[in-house]
Formats: structure tokens, C-alpha cells, sequence
């Protein structure tokens, strides 16, 4: 793996074994498929008319073009050098050997390619293509992109996909015979398949020892048999974030030594029907990263366990002796320099009034921005009458352990080491689950109501995400009628934010503290200011501020 990435990228494999990265140049051979008739028809239910052919060579009027506008497009955004020829949509052995000779041939000469991938189906795979396919292995470096999809029956009928699961294994076992290389390519959201699906397809594949592995999300097309029934009864497709936690699940399951191909897939927005994402493709791919960073998460942990080997942190001791420390991304200590422990005594739990609403009834309690834990940490700690169950959310995972080491009380120590290796904590009085994950998509599946929300954010410019008109919305369904909020951000956007979503507030300050917050309620309060808009709730944090 990257020592910047939590998975084996293909970037990495390319330079580990060419010295520097292969750029894909798709080719587009209209050789067809087994899977259509002579007119086009049929195939599989998701794949388009001109099966998913490479956005940057939909405009070549030959293969010559193809071959120059790929090799153009890879120069001038990646400045690659050394290429790879990519035999990509419908089947690339989909026609007799004589005719793959004389093709494959003609295009290797094109270009001092330094290796070919043929995209194919497991069906198209005959004895006489492999042994082919085997010679030419001893000339350039020849990999097999095969598409498996799925390895779940029922779903290979439904999306008339013209082929068993067995014929799929029994396609990795004879190119693997052959000595060539293959990549599988799966999808991640078919109708009716669920995460048990995609993980038994991930560890058969991995029994089936390939050499590489594509996982995309399911695109619905215009036009695509797939269309019509999403039409005439519509079906779950995955947003961003369901995506990326099905798909960090699975690197979980993937040995470290097999990479990563691919993550996403392109689609050009007039053609996708399902899902519109309103992430773009690089970001997603920095969420994934960073948010299997945060969680200490990599690629094939669920077989190989590794010692936890946590970044250099910066650490401070604060006025009251508590410690904190300097987050290098959002550029700012996680708590005021008067200190962690009077930050959540004297603001968090006497300004919500935990303990007097602890004395009448159970408290339901919502920590966003869990952080180092000292604010849930002291609220668990306080004597109680009745129970208090704590939601916490937060992104990052590795704070918790960092806290947990810093820490010098062994209650408090004992308490982050149980969180941070189960997200969960209970004893007589009291219960927290942590919910990991990016707080404005896993803040959706809260399906209760809250006493009292902490939110904790960073400064304003730097973590707007939590502070936007749009995810303050989402507070105002989950905090009860009498219901209180403690803010640590007083603003002026957030401010007018609060009131827009129909709160009211008072400014809380302790004085010859740096400690400030507000303290919001349901109520009306007229205040007119621009908010921090993030409407789909996936915007960057520049891309709010810009905005």
C-alpha cells in the first residue's frame, strides 16, 4: 500500500512494476457481443448501446483517432509517458483468433505500448483465444479486465447477463492456468443485493487468487433496459456516502497485495438516470481515503490484523491540566486554552442543564464532534438519578485512541480504549454509541429525539460543513420541545443560520475565559444575514465558503 493511501492503489502497482504509472488508452473495436443479437438487441439490462465506451474517445471516428485522442488526453492532464492499450467496452475477444491476431497486432503497433488489457465476459474466453492470448504474454504484459458483476445467481438472471456464476470462476481458473494476469470487474448495487452479497462475491474472488479488482457503483443509463424498469418501479440506488461505506467495508476484506483498479465510474450527466451524484469523482476518492484514515481502517485488515501505528501528534497542555491537540487539518486546537474539563463542566453541562433534567427523567444526548471524548466523558462520570444515553458522532476514529494514550485518568483511559475498539460503552448509568462517518450523512439515520445536542465544530472557516443552514436544519426535527443546544460557534453566519431554521439563542461567555457558545432553543429570532449554504450536504469546505 501508498504510504499515503489505506489501500493498494493501481498508481502504486503500475510504478512498483513500470517504474512509473500505465495510463489507459480505451479503444472501442465494435466487435460486440455474445450477449446481443446481429441487430444490437438484448444484452445486459445496465449496459448502454455503445456499452459504456470511454467519455475522451466518444468523438474518434476510428480507432487511429481513439488511439491519438486517448494518448493526447493522458499527456496533457497526467503527463503520463508510458502507456497501457485498453481493449475496453463490449467484448474485446469477441471474434475469431485469426481476426484478434491481426487487430491486437496492428493496434500494438500503433504505439510502443508498454502492456495490453482486453475487456471481456467469461463466456468469450475459448481454449484457442487463450492459448493465443498466451503467446502474445510472452511479447507485452497481457491482462484479462473480465467482467464478472456479480457472483449471485439470481441477480446474473435478472440482469440477463447470458452466464452462470460457475462460468465466471471457471474463467479466473483457466486464465490463470494460461499464466496471464486478470483484473474482475464488479458492480455494487444491483437490484435485490444486499452487503452479504458483495462480501461472499469479494471472498471467492479472492480464493480465485486475481490479480487485481474494479468495484463501481450501479449506474442506472438512459435508454438501457434498466431505465425501463427503474421507471416502472423504481429501486434503491446508492448516494456517495452509502457507497463509500459498502465500499470500505469490502477493501477491508481484500488482501493488501491485490490493487485496487478502480474505485468510481464516469457516466456523462445527460445519460444517468440513477444515482445523481452531486460529489464529484476526485472527491469521492478523497472522502474514501480520508475517511478510512480518520477511522484507521486499510485495505484486508479483517484478515490481517496490524498494530495501530498512530501519526506524530502535537500536543498542549491547557490551563487546567487537561491536554489537547492541534489538528493539522482544520489548522486549531480542540479545545479553548482555559481547558477541556471547564469547557464541558462549566459550559456543556451546566449550560444544557444535564443534571437537572437527569433528576426528573432518562436523557437522550447527541455529541456531534465526539473529538478527544472529554465533554461525553464528564457527562458519563456526573452522579446521576436516571440513565443517559449518548449518540456520538464524529469522523475521526484515531483521536479517540490519541485521547485514550494522553489521558492520565485510568477511568477515562479505560472508557476511549472501550470506544475506540468497539464504538460502544454502557455500565449502570449510562450509554454511548459512536457512529463514525461524515456527522451530515450518519445524522440522517437518527431516527429519535434529543434532550440536548452538542455540537462542537471547529472555527467557522475552516469546518463550515457542521454549520451550514442546511445541516442545522437536520438539528431542528431531532431536539425535543424544550430541548437545548450548545454551540461552541457564535459567528455571525451561525447566528443567522439558527434563526432561519427558527431557533432562538443566547450568548454564553465565561469571563477571563476564551470559553463562548450559545445557547439555542426552538423559538423565533429575526436575524438577517448571509448563512452557509451546503444544499446537498456534500460540498467542501472551500466550496461552502466560496459559495
Amino acid at each position: 500500500m501508498s504510504q499515503n493511501l489505506p489501500y493498494y492503489s493501481f498508481k502504486t502497482y503500475m510504478s512498483k512494476k513500470y517504474g512509473t504509472t500505465l495510463h489507459s488508452i480505451p479503444i472501442d473495436l465494435e466487435l460486440g457481443c455474445p450477449n446481443r443479437d446481429e441487430e444490437g438487441k438484448g444484452g445486459c439490462t445496465f449496459c448502454p448501446s455503445n456499452a459504456a465506451r470511454a467519455v475522451q474517445t466518444l468523438n474518434a471516428q476510428n480507432i487511429q483517432e481513439q488511439i491519438t485522442y486517448g494518448i493526447s488526453f493522458a499527456k496533457q492532464r497526467y503527463k503520463a509517458k508510458k502507456f497501457m492499450l485498453y481493449i475496453q467496452a463490449y467484448t474485446g475477444t469477441f471474434t475469431s483468433v485469426i481476426n484478434q491476431k491481426k487487430i491486437y497486432s496492428q493496434l500494438l503497433s500503433k504505439e510502443n505500448f508498454s502492456a495490453i488489457s482486453i475487456g471481456t465476459r467469461p463466456d468469450c474466453l475459448s481454449k484457442k483465444t487463450l492459448e493465443y492470448l498466451e503467446e502474445l504474454n510472452q511479447e507485452i504484459d497481457v491482462y484479462i479486465d473480465l467482467g464478472i458483476q456479480t457472483l449471485n445467481d439470481n441477480t446474473l438472471k435478472r440482469i440477463n447477463r447470458g452466464h452462470d456464476s460457475k462460468c465466471s470462476l471457471d474463467a479466473i481458473k483457466n486464465i490463470k492456468k494460461a499464466g496471464l494476469k486478470v483484473f474482475a470487474h464488479i458492480i455494487i448495487g444491483l437490484p435485490n443485493e444486499t452487503r452479504q452479497d458483495w462480501e461472499s462475491c469479494i471472498k471467492q474472488l479472492v480464493k480465485m487468487d486475481i490479480d487485481g479488482i474494479k468495484i463501481h457503483n450501479l449506474h442506472i443509463i438512459k435508454n438501457t433496459q434498466l431505465h425501463q424498469e427503474y421507471i416502472k418501479k423504481p429501486f434503491k440506488t446508492l448516494n456517495e456516502y452509502e457507497y463509500a461505506e459498502e465500499l470500505i467495508n469490502l477493501i477491508r476484506h481484500i488482501p493488501n497485495h491485490i490493487p485496487i483498479i478502480r474505485i468510481s465510474t464516469d457516466t456523462l450527466k445527460e445519460e444517468l438516470i440513477a444515482p445523481f451524484w452531486h460529489m464529484q469523482k476526485g472527491q469521492f476518492v478523497e472522502y474514501v481515503t480520508q475517511s478510512m484514515l480518520y477511522r484507521d481502517y486499510y485495505q484486508g485488515e479483517f484478515i490481517n490484523k496490524q498494530n495501530l501505528v498512530l501519526p506524530k501528534q502535537n500536543i498542549f497542555s491547557l490551563e487546567d491540566k487537561s491536554k489537547t491537540i492541534w489538528d493539522k487539518i482544520y489548522k486549531d486546537y480542540y479545545h479553548p486554552k482555559s481547558g477541556a474539563y471547564v469547557q464541558a463542566k462549566e459550559l456543556f453541562i451546566k449550560q444544557s442543564k444535564l443534571i437537572q433534567k437527569l433528576e426528573k427523567k432518562d436523557v437522550e444526548l447527541l455529541d456531534i464532534g465526539f473529538g478527544m471524548g472529554y465533554n461525553s466523558l464528564l457527562c458519563i462520570k456526573q452522579k446521576k438519578e436516571n440513565f443517559l444515553k449518548i449518540t456520538a458522532l464524529d469522523l475521526n476514529r484515531q483521536i479517540i485512541k490519541a485521547s485514550a494514550n494522553l489521558n492520565e485518568n485510568e477511568d477515562e483511559k479505560n472508557i476511549l480504549n472501550t470506544i475506540y475498539k468497539t464504538s460502544f460503552y454502557k455500565d449502570e448509568k449510562n450509554e454511548l454509541n459512536l457512529i463514525l462517518g461524515d456527522a451530515r450523512h450518519t445524522i440522517k439515520s437518527l431516527n429519535k429525539k434529543f434532550d440536548i445536542i452538542f455540537l462542537d465544530a471547529f472555527l467557522h472557516n475552516l469546518n463550515p460543513s457542521l454549520l451550514s443552514i442546511d445541516f442545522i436544519c437536520l438539528l431542528k426535527n431531532l431536539l425535543e420541545k424544550e430541548g437545548i443546544i450548545i454551540c461552541t460557534n457564535t459567528y455571525h453566519k451561525v447566528k443567522a443560520a439558527f434563526c432561519l431554521a427558527k431557533f432562538t439563542y443566547e450568548e454564553f461567555f465565561i469571563e477571563k475565559t476564551d470559553i463562548k457558545a450559545l445557547i439555542v432553543k426552538h423559538g423565533e429570532k429575526l436575524y438577517k444575514e448571509d448563512v452557509y449554504k451546503d444544499p446537498y450536504l456534500v460540498y467542501r469546505e472551500k466550496q461552502i465558503l466560496n459559495n
